[in-house]
């Protein structure tokens, strides 16, 4: 597995120099000198829907079990750094947000872990709603073209994935789960435990989708934080001397970001995401330079952003960020099984 990794993020690093070196080094790097000190603000606004994830995450919290807004945020940092920065599929950093809440603040991890799996469904249903209004605003502008096609068809697909996603928690999923491994367990302790952590898991989520408003509540301010990431696109092509509008500027963080979840299995999507951007670029009539002078800035924006969110994960779980490395991104889905016990 290790191996296939390396080998995916060498493809892209190798694509993404590929496409630098086509535009000249000079121009990126030109580009980049024309953000200058303005790359701190880009990285710091990253804050702000950050901010407002963590705020839905808390809300699907029970009301006398929500940790302080700041905690969420650290912890929602950690989970974005993780996610970006480490070959774990998109989805390694939420394990690592769950059992940070659980730890940090004594709660079930039952408890920690359902309000974190409606917290990620609810962002792909925000993230869907996201996209197809990106979608429709360049549907608008460019008409019904065959790159929009292939968009719109990868859309509808991830739309109706995310609607299943969404509906089996509420279905009893893991309900059914916990049943199926506790008749294969019954001579095995470790998997008769392993059970009764799905189930509760399992009540824990179906409990929490009858809290109509929370998680109403929740999914909007989903929706916002995603919205607000556009002002990021917009403010990178303003600092770079290609001021766009608004509506180009949504237009490219959403379907960006929709090309970002569906390469899941490429290590932070490294050189689909910058292909994605070149593409929309070129849709939409954006210099190429200029669309990949974009594309770098997000990614350096990454780093800036990520490497210490890696740190403060080191920080919060008191051990050192080799060890976290070594264990917790290989093997974060074998010790981290909800229970009814704090973290």
């Amino acid at each position: 597995m290790k191996f296939a990794t390396y080998v995916l993020w060498a493809l892209g690093l190798f694509f993404v120099l590929g496409l630098i070196g086509s535009e000249g080094f000079d121009k990126i790097g030109g580009a980049l000198s024309a953000v200058g000190w303005g790359m701190l603000w880009v990285s710091l606004y990253r804050f702000v829907p950050m901010l407002l994830d963590a705020v839905a995450w808390r809300q699907l919290f029970p009301a006398g079990q929500r940790p302080p807004p700041l905690d969420m945020l650290a912890e929602r940092w950690v989970g974005e750094s993780v996610n970006s920065l480490l070959p774990v599929a998109q989805v390694g950093g939420d394990v690592v947000r769950a059992r940070l809440a659980a730890k940090r603040h004594g709660l079930p991890r039952s408890t920690a872990g359902a309000a974190t799996v409606v917290d990620f469904t609810l962002a792909l249903l925000a993230h869907a709603v996201f996209s197809f209004a990106g979608l429709g605003l360049l549907l608008a502008q460019t008409g019904f073209s065959e790159p929009v096609a292939a968009f719109t068809v990868a859309l509808l697909v991830g739309a109706l994935l995310v609607s299943v996603l969404h509906m089996l928690p509420r279905l009893g999923l893991f309900g059914l789960l916990a049943r199926l491994v506790g008749r294969v367990a019954r001579q095995d302790e470790k998997l008769r435990t392993l059970a009764g952590g799905v189930h509760s898991l399992d009540q824990q989520i179906v409990e929490l989708h009858r809290r109509g408003l929370d998680v109403f509540i929740a999914f909007c301010l989903k929706l916002a934080g995603w919205a607000l990431r556009v002002f990021e696109t917009w403010l990178i092509m303003r600092l770079m001397g290609y001021p766009i509008g608004w509506d180009v500027a949504y237009i490219i963080e959403s379907l960006t970001a929709a090309v970002r979840s569906a390469s899941f299995f490429m290590p932070g999507g490294l050189g689909l995401q910058e292909g994605g951007i070149m593409l929309l670029g070129h849709v939409l009539g954006i210099p190429p330079n200029a669309a990949l002078g974009l594309a770098v800035v997000k990614r350096v924006r990454e780093l800036m952003t990520g490497l210490p969110g890696l740190v403060a994960w080191s920080y919060l779980e008191h051990r050192k960020l080799r060890r976290l490395l070594d264990t917790d991104e290989n093997n974060s889905g074998k010790n981290d099984i909800p229970d009814d016990k704090p973290g």
